[in-house]
């Protein structure tokens, strides 16, 4: 237990926590497996992995038993401790360190774990109240929200603005790509129609976002803002001003470019600002293999790095599945603990060409693949007041030059059962095509 704690920050009365960041902390957001608060002193995020919510009295007395044994052995520590390894040695390369953010392990007391529940009980959408936060499982990132520390020096305008999309899977093997006429997003819409967890369909497609035509792209854009489910966002000093429900887009565009023009006008540019950015190579180290694939997008931009690593999926949900039916079963994490394993001990081989080539578990490529299909992207900017300042991450629009950030997160291992959920909701999504032709 001492030597893992002994590598985290750990927060309580005993060591204050630095300017009393906990404090003061803003909800930013959640998926299904963890919850995301902002500091914004620290311009850090806290991201806290969840857990199912007992519906029982005994169900609750299973996770008060279940918290001290966790505390007792360490075990949600170790947990934590495999997926920041995971997410530092295996996905920060995969998708560019450039891109991605280093990571620390925290420790939250009972104390504060109980105050964040508390506070976030009336922040939280109704459909995720079904979990709660889980007791030692928490890690501090770079809040993509905020430009990095560095640039505070040169002379700004107007606010700070991130982008937030969640880009989907842009491509799929030769064979569903023969077997489907729609892409998997595009048909999932149908699906979450007939569920009725969305009341409109959206026609953003990610395969048109990922092709690196700038029409293409453009009006993908373009529909991903017109309804943006859950896939798309803006913040403003990081807090939410637009994702469909909030302010109205002029007003936030208006603000943004610090212009009175029309909406089509300032929407124009303001698609043909975010393609720009995301075609834009801005890695400090791009990806250089002979084993990464080549895309129609221009290499080490932050679409080509995400593409990149949802192609390691060469075989597609079906075969991979047949696969997994033959296979003996497994812990949900193994595969991580095996790659892990085999990346420690070769540090010549990249980590792409070590996941194609792992005898240890064939599920690796589907897996990794997997999450580059699900991570989310960042773009964030700020309007420069007259400047020389002219380097590579500075764009040009007919409203002022702005100065641009972007990284990538939500890069966590996915368990073995994705495999089953995948070829469950895939049946179940050209089920619900076909009643509704």
């Amino acid at each position: 237990m001492s030597n893992i704690t002994s590598k985290m920050t750990v927060w309580n009365s005993k060591n204050p926590r630095p300017d009393d960041q906990l404090k003061e902390w803003i909800y930013r957001g959640e998926g299904n497996c963890n919850l995301v608060l902002s500091l914004p002193k620290s311009r850090r995020i806290l991201r806290i992995r969840k857990t199912e919510k007992p519906k029982t009295l005994l169900g609750w007395i299973l996770v008060l038993i279940s918290d001290f044994i966790h505390w007792y052995y360490g075990i949600g520590f170790k947990d934590e401790v495999r997926d920041l390894n995971f997410y530092n040695n295996v996905m920060r390369p995969l998708i560019g360190l450039g891109y991605t953010s280093e990571s620390k392990q925290v420790a939250l007391s009972r104390k504060q774990m109980r105050i964040f529940n508390e506070g976030l009980e009336k922040k939280r959408p109704e459909h995720r109240q079904n979990k709660t936060l889980q007791y030692n499982r928490a890690a501090l990132f770079n809040d993509f929200a905020y430009l990095p520390i560095q640039y505070d020096y040169l002379p700004f305008s107007g606010q700070t603005y991130s982008v937030e999309i969640k880009p989907k899977q842009g491509w799929r093997p030769l064979e569903e790509q023969q077997l489907y006429k729609q892409c998997f997003f595009c048909m999932n819409q149908h699906l979450k129609l007939e569920k009725k967890t969305i009341l409109m369909k959206t026609k953003y497609c990610p395969e048109e976002l990922f092709s690196g035509d700038e029409k293409r792209m453009k009006i993908a854009l373009k529909h991903l803002i017109e309804i943006p489910q859950n896939n798309f966002k803006i913040f403003r000093n990081g807090l939410l001003c637009y994702d469909g429900k909030n302010e109205d887009l002029i007003i936030v565009l208006q603000e943004m470019f610090e212009s009175q023009d029309s909406i089509d006008s300032l929407n124009e540019e303001f698609c043909d600002f975010l393609q720009k950015c995301l075609i834009k190579n801005l890695a400090n180290n791009p990806i250089s293999c002979i084993c990464s694939p080549n895309t129609k997008l221009p290499k080490g931009s932050v679409l080509e790095h995400i593409l990149s690593v949802q192609m390691l999926d060469t075989e597609g949900t079906k075969h991979t599945f047949e696969k997994f039916k033959k296979h003996i079963e497994e812990d949900d994490y193994s595969f991580v603990d095996k790659l892990l394993e085999i990346v420690e001990s070769d540090k010549k081989t990249c980590v792409r060409c070590i996941i194609q080539k792992a005898p240890n578990s064939i599920f690796m490529p589907y897996l990794i693949a997997a999450i580059a299909k699900d991570c989310s992207l960042m773009i964030t900017f700020r309007k420069l007041n007259n400047t020389t300042y002219n380097g590579d991450n500075v764009f040009v629009t007919k409203f002022g030059s702005f100065l641009v950030n972007i990284g990538v997160f939500d890069l966590y291992p996915k368990p073995l059962s994705t495999i089953r959920k995948h070829f469950k909701r895939n049946a179940d999504m050209v089920k619900a095509l076909v009643d509704q032709i």
